[in-house]
């Protein structure tokens, strides 16, 4: 009796053993882990390094943002002597840089519309 159940034994784990060695060289498609994020010091303190030309001294520019909008009126005085008033809109933008820094500001003043304004009189006012 305990031979034969040595031998069943025997042939049922036989063949385990040869489906264990048939899928142990395939490669597991799965990863353990993923990439790790970049946290060099360029990408902690985008600022500091860009003011220091710390990690490249001319970084590309992605794009400019808009910082501020503000609502102006503008009174240009033309040749003849004669004053023109329109309303215009001032934008202050921002470059931003690959690295997530952002550039110095500049400003536009674009003209809200081609119509003037016209000036009102006031009471009591020199003609």
């Amino acid at each position: 009796m305990k031979f034969l159940s040595a031998l069943l034994a025997l042939v049922f784990v036989l063949p385990s053993f040869a489906h264990a060695e048939q899928y142990g060289n395939i490669a597991p498609t799965l990863k353990c882990h993923y990439a790790r994020k970049d946290r060099s010091f360029c990408k902690i303190f985008p600022q500091f390094s860009l003011k220091h030309n710390i990690c490249r001294p001319t970084p590309e520019v992605v794009g400019n943002i808009e910082w501020c909008r503000e609502d102006i009126t503008i009174t240009e005085r033309m040749e003849c002597g004669t004053f023109e008033t329109y309303e215009a809109v001032t934008i202050t933008y921002r470059p931003v840089y690959d690295n997530g820094a952002w550039g110095k500001k500049f400003s536009k003043t674009y003209r809200k519309e081609p119509t003037l304004i016209v000036p009102r009189l006031a009471k009591n006012s020199i003609k």
